[in-house]
C-alpha cells in the first residue's frame, strides 16, 4: 500500500514520540538554577575557609616584651617558699632575706625567657638583675604577693 506524498505513517509517528519520550525520560538534567546555588556556596565556602585558616598578624615586639614580663611576674610571684608563703614573699620580709634568695629569684624570673633576653626585679628591699640600659627595649610588669610588690622587667640590649 502506498502512501500519498504529504502523509506519514501513524505508525512511525507514534514510535518516534515514543523513543523520544524514552530517551528523555533516562536522562537527569539539573535545574541551571541548582548548579548556580551549588558553585555560589562552594565559592563563599572557599572564602570562609580562607579567612579562618590565614595566620594571624605577628604581634609587635613590644606586645611581646609585655608578655614575657607578665610570664616572668607571674613565675616570680606563685612559686612556692621552702616553708610558707611564696618565694618573693619571704624574700620581701628584710633585705637579708632578699639577698639570701636574689639568686634563686632570678632564676625562677628568667626561665621562661628566650635567649638574649634580660630580667631585672626591684622590689622595696632590694633589686637583682642588671636594670636595662636607656636604649633596651623593655617590657614591664608587676607581681604582687602578700607584703611585697616587685616590678619586673625583660629586656633585649
Amino acid at each position: 500500500m502506498r502512501e500519498r506524498h504529504g502523509e506519514r505513517p501513524r505508525r512511525l509517528s507514534r514510535r518516534r514520540t515514543d523513543d523520544a519520550s524514552d530517551r528523555t525520560g533516562d536522562r537527569g538534567q539539573l535545574s541551571l538554577t541548582v548548579v548556580e546555588a551549588a558553585v555560589a556556596t562552594l565559592l563563599v565556602l572557599a572564602v570562609a575557609a580562607g579567612f579562618a585558616l590565614a595566620p594571624p598578624a605577628p604581634a609587635s615586639e613590644a606586645d611581646s616584651l609585655e608578655r614575657q614580663a607578665t610570664d616572668a611576674a607571674s613565675l616570680v610571684a606563685t612559686v612556692p617558699a621552702g616553708a610558707t608563703g611564696t618565694l618573693l614573699g619571704s624574700a620581701c620580709a628584710s633585705s637579708g632575706d632578699f639577698d639570701a634568695r636574689a639568686a634563686r629569684i632570678h632564676e625562677v624570673a628568667s626561665a621562661g625567657l628566650p635567649s638574649g633576653a634580660f630580667v631585672s626585679l626591684r622590689t622595696d628591699v632590694g633589686s637583682v638583675g642588671r636594670p636595662p640600659p636607656e636604649t633596651a627595649r623593655v617590657g614591664s610588669a608587676t607581681a604582687t604577693v602578700p607584703r611585697c610588690t616587685a616590678t619586673v622587667e625583660v629586656w633585649y640590649p
